[in-house]
Order: structure tokens, then sequence, then C-alpha cells
């Protein structure tokens, strides 16, 4: 008997254990609008690219250069990695070379946010909402598979 209780006590972990662990990893992919050298937010969204970024893409990633009177020269956006987008990358700059035309960049980290594009250093931004999410996320769902692998050895000993 304290061997089927054993055997039982193993399949209970392996099927409901192991699956609470596979769902605290979490996917990074992701999917953004995406094009190049476009003159207008609205050409760019409406023929956007629709597919998943690749996996060490795990941002969306906006590139908005305006004129003197902050129209739109050029728009470009694209899925993007962590080394792409940190805090010293956004943001709105003058170029040494062109003094007089503004570039404004700007990341996030959840599926489509780059329908907007940035105009300001109020918009161009780095948001991080998905993965400052997934931390908490992954660490309930880590300490919950050590919790209950320790309750399993205590039914195992106690068998």
């Amino acid at each position: 008997m304290n061997i089927l209780n054993t055997i039982l006590s193993v399949w209970w972990f392996s099927f409901f254990i192991a699956p609470i662990q596979d769902v605290g990893s979490v996917s990074h992919e992701i999917t953004c609008y995406t094009c190049s050298n476009k003159t207008t937010n609205f050409d760019c969204n409406r023929y956007a690219v629709d597919r998943p970024c690749f996996p060490d893409q795990t941002f969306c990633y906006t590139e908005h250069i305006m004129d003197e009177y902050g129209e739109t020269i050029l728009l470009s956006k694209t899925c993007a990695t962590k080394e792409q987008c940190n805090h010293k990358t956004v943001g709105c700059y003058f170029s040494g070379n062109d003094p007089i035309n503004m570039k404004c960049i700007s990341c996030c980290d959840i599926p489509y946010c780059n329908r907007k594009i940035p105009t300001n250093e109020t918009s161009a931004i780095l948001l991080l909402k998905r993965q400052n999410s997934n931390k908490g996320f992954q660490t309930v769902f880590h300490w919950t598979g050590i919790f209950l692998y320790i309750k399993l050895w205590v039914i195992l000993i106690c068998i």
C-alpha cells in the first residue's frame, strides 16, 4: 500500500505541479506595427506587416522624424531588442548633422503598442508593462512550485 501511495503521489506531482511551473514561464513573443519610410501614421498602420517578432525582439520600436513645425517627414516602426530599446535610446533628439529636424523614438513591450507615434518628450518613452508584470507572475508560480514540491516530500516521508 505504501508503494501505491508513493506512485500516486509522484503521478499527482508530475500531473498537477509541473504544468503550474510551465504556466509561469511567459512567452516573450510580441507583434508590432512594422513599416519603413512612411510619411503618415495612417499609412504605416494601415499597410503594416502583421507577423510576430523574433524571440529576442521583445519591444515595439517607433522612430518619428519631424520638421521644425512638427510635421512628419519620415516614420518607421519595427520589432526591437533590449539593446535598441532602453532609457538611453528613447526620447527626442536633434541630430548633429540636422539641427532643424527632430527625431523622437519610443519603445513599448505589449502587442501593437506602437499604434501611435511619439511627437515630444511626453510620448517618446520606454513603456514596460508586460516585462514588469511578468516578473511577479513568474515569482508567484516559482514559489508555488517549491511549496508543493516540499509538500510532496513531506507526504512521501510520512508514508
